[in-house]
């Protein structure tokens, strides 16, 4: 990381980008070299920031759109892939109106490299990889589960409060457990009636 790049992004104000971009921004910033510029490939972001595909484009697309970076594509004129992106950071940006040849900065022409021959939305490979919604599912599983445990507790209470004879080996210790915490009967009632708590 470079000097100027580290006290760069130490200058932005913090309410200016989300956390997204910022892991993002870092990342550039941290492959940063003042006289190679900065070329890190979609993969090695995407790795560094633990982001998604989609999340690491949508940050780059948003940090351009701030004028914070700046991407330049270019394209292998014989195989017409497309090489590396040089990406430009906010301090590297002329302040006046671009590179001229006065400033010695950059290129004149505006002339564009020749485009993919395949023209889709996006040339990056999906990955195929689906959202992980397993948290909700544990949360909905668990909250499933309290909701057994809690009518069976009921129901077991109501018995043994009423006097009538319950096995032992009906009652699991969690249910029995359930049963003291709520106080739906007493550890002393629990015990009467030949059950552990």
């Amino acid at each position: 990381m470079s000097h100027k790049a580290t006290s760069w992004l130490a200058s932005l104000p913090p309410n200016r980008i989300g956390a997204s971009e910022f892991r993002v921004l870092f990342h550039l910033c941290d492959c940063h070299n003042p006289s190679m510029g900065c070329f890190p490939t979609q993969a090695y972001l995407m790795a560094c920031t633990g982001a998604s595909n989609g999340t690491v484009n949508n940050a780059l697309n948003a940090l351009e759109a701030k004028g914070l970076i700046k991407r330049h594509r270019s394209f292998d004129g014989k195989t017409k892939r497309q090489k590396p992106t040089r990406y430009t950071l906010g301090f590297e940006m002329s302040k006046g109106g671009g590179p001229t040849p006065d400033t010695g900065v950059g290129a004149v022409s505006n002339l564009e490299a020749d485009p993919s021959p395949i023209q889709r939305p996006t040339r990056l490979q999906p990955t195929g990889e689906e959202p992980v919604k397993e948290p909700v599912n544990n949360l909905e599983r668990e909250a499933e589960q309290l909701s057994q445990t809690e009518k069976a507790a009921r129901f077991w209470a109501g018995k043994i409060g009423e006097g009538k004879p319950v096995a032992s080996s009906a009652i699991s210790a969690v249910v029995a457990r359930f049963i003291v915490d709520r106080q739906l009967l007493t550890a002393d009632q629990m015990r009467r009636a030949g059950l552990a708590v």
